[in-house]
């Protein structure tokens, strides 16, 4: 049976059963500090299971994308050596919220293994919790499973969200692979001992209590379940392999690497044991085909490889890919094609990866060049450290050589740690973490927000409280800047107070308020909360969960909970940023009809000043495309098109042509906003009424931020404005000092004269004028040098052969290094064999020329007698050994410098 149609089986099953089928979420979770990746399947349910959260139906089936590769949850250096650890896998789940309990979740699972999938009931075995009689007599007396098959295990078999919140039992469905799997034949040692025999391919949970610190355990009034499944096991059993690497969820991955590099993947476990550099080979492919799929569908869902957070990890997971590629062979290239292989074969399930198939390509043949050249000039420098270490007798490796590596080099720590385990060297993991953590230290010093100190945890609790008591806030913000609320809650940052006064800082929860909460790429809104004479000023706004916090200054009086207030945001500011994040929307719609539809947005952050837009393109966009975008933002502008919001369903948004963005959760009912027939997009942010508010658009920069994205920033309004006019005036200026009349017609008026036609080409003419009087100059320079008055005074030694040989010691007063190169060539040319030396003289540092006649820079090399020279001169330089240059700046020590070269060469 194929994986897909498991996946379908699972799907219909449940669907029958009266289950909302809900696709899967983005692996980059949204509004969840906790979570790197998405994990597992209840994720995106989580604020449904804690109460925050009402959903149009009680129970959900999902095929929800997971990866574990970071944090709690990482077993990335296991990947490819054992048969069932992945940093991606698919988990098939369905879902009762508060809806059925135990009896139906136990049937349903039953069911579907048995019959629909046709499991052999003597296969499976079941474990539960020690507690919990309940589940057991269900699986006895409902689905008649033989008490014999149902085992009872403690730790294993409760399960927690966290130290507080949802917790349950919950029972465990076992797979039974066969006596070829593993060494264990009774079921209950070996599910205990976690054999390969025995694999567990369904966790059913059952959230039935509510932890409260220290362990005390609150029934909760409608309890849930919770169930998730590996579909990668479940490939296996049903394809008959033992090795998840062996279904076809894999085997189009390894079998195209195996093409590519001329290689055979061997399955059998008896006869990899016995051919090492088989099971090499076998692990390299699997390793490869696992990372692809994690690579791949991360940069499907808006990650990218960087040097922090999900993009290190993502960079992490890569670059052991191409290295365990490389091993494999040194000039073929397995990762890109292999995520063709995975896009070709999933795609139909997942349309992200075909529609960002160029995107994701081309950010890993980025991220496979960078790395590559990376690998081979990092791999040597850690060679030689752990060459070093040997000498030594030094068995551990510095936690600051792990830490160079990877800062300066791009070396994950567990690529340095596997290469010096190769070598029998460990890694000091703690030294290693506390050079990290250092850095980590240092940049979050040196970033100065403006969330006034209040602590991140103590926010999002707040932020949930409230959430949790059913209370909500209504924004105002899209009528006006100017609203009435009531405080509902007051914070100074690290806990709940009832009142604020002057001086105070804290922050601040409204039932209604006109401030917009940062989010979306929309920087929070400023300005002022009032009632009679008291003012709190508001430095910033920042949202979660929609819950708005003002982040306030208590500038007079106090402000206690239950306080009627106006809310008052800045007005200009709020204008200046609604005008830029109208541009962007249009930005967006112009870079995808002047660069290609394959441009999205990959993030974005928009205030009163600028709009800064990051965007997925692998080149950078040329000044004649950077035209063609201004033009068609000011075009739109121009037309004067009306900005028109209205709310509607998702799906209907999506029909409509909205474009929803990659890592973006939306509820059921989303904000359209619509400008002309030019752009469409889901957007929660403040705009303006119509495109001519914005005014003027302008492109001040664009540049590369990481591997396949690029940014640009642009000004509106007032702001492009003054840039123009400035650059008006700039340019004015410089056409008078080229020799043109100021006039805003100065191309015609050259014309008609028959003068250059553009300031530009003057300039290029000017330019070349100068390059020639510069290499007149030098000529001259090198002309007041006696070149035989020096060679006349040169030294004669003899060389370790016996040789003749003249050695010139040259002062020449010059700092132009093209200079003194001719003038060394010229004396040696001179002497013919043997050896010169020119000293130059510069502003605080001294150029320095040594030139070896090559029949004489095998005894004796230019380098050594530069370091020699520079050396004593309080300097340093290197090269060839016929010719090194270097700079030292101490001209005092020459004479000392000279005889030292002279005593070298025996005078």
């Amino acid at each position: 049976m194929k994986s897909s149609e498991i996946r379908n089986a699972f799907i219909k099953y449940f669907e029958k059963n009266g289950h909302k089928v809900v696709p899967s979420s983005s692996l980059i979770p949204e509004n969840d500090p906790t979570l790197l990746f998405a994990n597992a399947g209840m994720n995106q349910f989580k604020n449904t299971f804690l109460g925050l959260e009402k959903r149009d139906y009680s129970r959900a089936v999902t095929a929800q994308k997971c990866v574990r590769a970071g944090g709690k949850h990482n077993d990335l250096e296991n990947v490819g050596f054992t048969a069932r650890h992945h940093t991606f896998f698919e988990m098939v789940g369905n879902f009762s919220f508060g809806d059925y309990f135990k009896k139906d979740a136990i049937h349903f699972a039953w069911e579907f293994l048995t019959k629909e999938l046709a499991i052999p009931k003597e296969k499976l075995y079941v474990t539960v919790h020690i507690s919990d009689d309940e589940a057991a007599d269900i699986w006895h007396n409902q689905e008649g499973v033989p008490r014999e098959r149902i085992f009872r295990f403690d730790k294993d078999n409760f399960w927690k969200m966290g130290d507080t919140g949802p917790c349950g039992p919950c029972t465990e469905i076992f797979y039974d692979h066969g006596p070829k799997a593993g060494t264990i034949s009774d079921p209950f040692k070996g599910i205990e001992a976690g054999e390969d025999r025995f694999v567990e391919i369904w966790n059913l949970v059952f959230m039935q209590y509510f932890e409260n610190p220290p362990g005390t355990l609150t029934p909760l009034p409608k309890p849930s379940v919770d169930t998730g499944g590996g579909l990668e096991r479940m490939s296996a059993a049903m394809q008959g392999v033992f090795n998840n690497y062996d279904t076809d969820l894999f085997q189009p991955m390894i079998q195209l690497a195996c093409k590519i590099g001329n290689i055979e993947y061997i399955s059998d476990k008896e006869v990899l044991a016995k051919n090492p550099a088989a099971a090499e080979v076998t692990s390299a492919l699997r390793v490869l085909a696992d990372h692809c799929r994690s690579t791949s569908f991360l940069i499907a869902d808006g990650a990218l490889p960087s040097n922090e957070g999900r993009g290190y990890v993502l960079r992490r997971i890569m670059r052991r890919a191409i290295r365990y590629g490389r091993k494999l062979s040194a000039d073929k290239s397995f990762l890109p094609g292999m995520a063709e292989a995975l896009i070709e074969s999933m795609g139909s399930v997942y349309p992200e990866l075909k529609t960002r198939r160029d995107h994701i390509l081309n950010t890993i043949r980025d991220e496979e060049d960078r790395f590559i050249a990376t690998l081979d000039k990092g791999t040597a420098i850690l060679e030689d450290e752990l060459k070093k270490a040997k000498s030594k007798g030094i068995k551990e490796l510095s936690g600051e050589v792990v830490f160079r590596m990877y800062d300066t080099y791009g070396f994950p720590a567990d690529l340095t740690r596997v290469i010096a385990n190769e070598q029998g060297i460990e890694v000091n993991e703690a030294a290693f973490e506390k050079e990290m953590e250092d850095n980590r230290a240092k940049s979050k010093a040196s970033w100065k927000g403006k969330s006034m100190g209040a602590d991140e945890a103590h926010m999002i609790k707040f932020a949930k409280d409230y959430l949790q008591s059913g209370k909500s806030v209504t924004f105002l913000g899209y009528e006006g800047t100017i609203g009435d609320g009531k405080v509902m809650g007051l914070s100074n940052g690290q806990a709940e107070v009832q009142e604020l006064k002057t001086g105070d800082t804290g922050l601040m929860i409204l039932n209604a308020t006109t401030f917009y909460g940062e989010g979306g790429g929309q920087s929070g809104d400023v300005g002022y909360i009032m009632h009679d004479t008291n003012r709190a000023r508001v430095i910033n706004t920042t949202k979660i969960d929609d819950i708005v916090l003002h982040h306030v200054e208590i500038e007079h009086g106090s402000f206690k909970v239950g306080t009627a207030v106006v809310t008052g945001v800045d007005p200009v500011e709020r204008r200046n940023t609604a005008a830029n994040h109208s541009a962007t929307h249009l930005l967006h719609a112009a870079l995808r009809k002047v660069l290609g539809t394959h441009v999205t947005q990959a993030g974005s952050l928009v205030d009163s000043q600028k709009t800064r837009f990051d965007f997925t393109h692998n080149k950078p966009v040329s000044s004649e495309e950077i035209k063609k975008i201004e033009d068609l933002v000011n075009e739109q502008i121009a037309r004067c098109n009306p900005v028109q919001t209205e709310m509607m369903s998702h799906k209907a948004a999506l029909e409509k042509g909205a474009m929803a963005l990659f890592g973006e959760k939306y509820a059921s009912d989303v904000r359209v906003l619509t400008m002309g027939d030019f752009s469409c997009e889901l957007c929660g942010g403040t705009h303006v009424k119509n495109t001519s508010e914005i005014r003027l658009f302008k492109i001040v920069s664009e540049a590369g931020v990481s591997s396949g994205v690029r940014r640009i920033e642009a000004i509106t309004a007032d702001n492009a404005l003054q840039y123009m006019m400035s650059a008006v005036t700039h340019l004015d200026d410089a056409l008078a000092a080229a020799g043109f009349q100021k006039s805003p017609h100065y191309i015609k008026h050259l014309e008609t004269t028959g003068e250059t036609a553009t300031l530009a080409n003057r300039v290029e003419s000017l330019k070349d004028q100068v390059k020639q009087l510069e290499k007149e100059m030098k000529k001259l320079q090198g002309g007041q040098v006696n070149v035989d008055d020096l060679a006349a005074n040169a030294l004669t030694f003899k060389t370790k052969a016996g040789a003749s040989a003249k050695l010139v010691l040259a002062d020449v007063p010059l700092d132009d290094r093209q200079v003194l190169a001719e003038v060394t060539d010229h004396l040696k040319n001179k002497i013919q064999s043997g050896i010169v030396v020119v000293v130059g003289q510069g502003d605080g540092s001294h150029p320095i020329i040594v030139s070896v006649s090559k029949e004489i820079s095998g005894e004796t090399k230019a380098g050594d007698l530069l370091k020699e020279v520079a050396g004593v001169m309080g300097g340093k330089g290197g090269g060839r050994p016929d010719f090194a240059q270097g700079a030292a700046p101490n001209r005092a020590q020459l004479n000392e410098a000279f005889s030292k070269v002279k005593s070298m060469l025996g005078l």
